[in-house]
């Protein structure tokens, strides 16, 4: 069985606005580039989060997460008072075999309170890790359309290897 924190590669925090919380990110942590992008309807639902910004700073992913303020959603506990400022939400985790990560979630008696699917781009699923780590755990597997998404997301180097 794989170990519960392979495959960790995503911060994901939450921020009121995106635009805003990018330029904060930026001053305070030197030039990043951010791909944003608003997602698509999941599951034939309309996506929880209006806007995400990803960035990939060496080998971990930073994910800053726009909820959608006219949803109730697993982030609203998370959103700042202010635009600029952004809070850690989630550790993100990439995984082979979701429906297997589902059921040793339930065996673990995690809450999964959010999940889905993007044909041919990934599984995603939200546990709520919060009773023994403090915060949310998201596990995603990747088709050959996310690896893509995932592989063309901005890489910032921060130093030589």
């Amino acid at each position: 069985m794989q170990n519960f924190f392979k495959g960790f590669f995503q911060f994901g925090y939450v921020t009121r606005d995106v635009d805003a919380a990018v330029a904060t990110f930026r001053e305070k942590f030197g030039p990043v580039e951010f791909a944003v992008n608003e997602p698509p309807a999941i599951n034939g639902q309309a996506a929880p989060t209006r806007r995400i910004a990803l960035a990939w700073i060496d080998d971990v992913m930073t994910e800053i997460i726009e909820p959608d303020p006219m949803q109730k959603t697993i982030y609203d506990d998370h959103v700042p008072t202010a635009e600029g400022p952004i809070r850690l939400h989630h550790f993100g985790y990439l995984i082979d075999d979701h429906q297997a990560m589902l059921d040793r979630l339930k065996g673990m008696g995690y809450d999964v309170p959010m999940a889905g699917s993007m044909a041919g781009v990934l599984d995603y699923s939200y546990a709520d890790t919060r009773c023994d780590l403090g915060m949310w755990s998201e596990f995603i597997r990747l088709d050959e359309g996310g690896k893509a998404f995932f592989g063309a997301v901005p890489r910032t180097m921060t130093g030589a290897k």
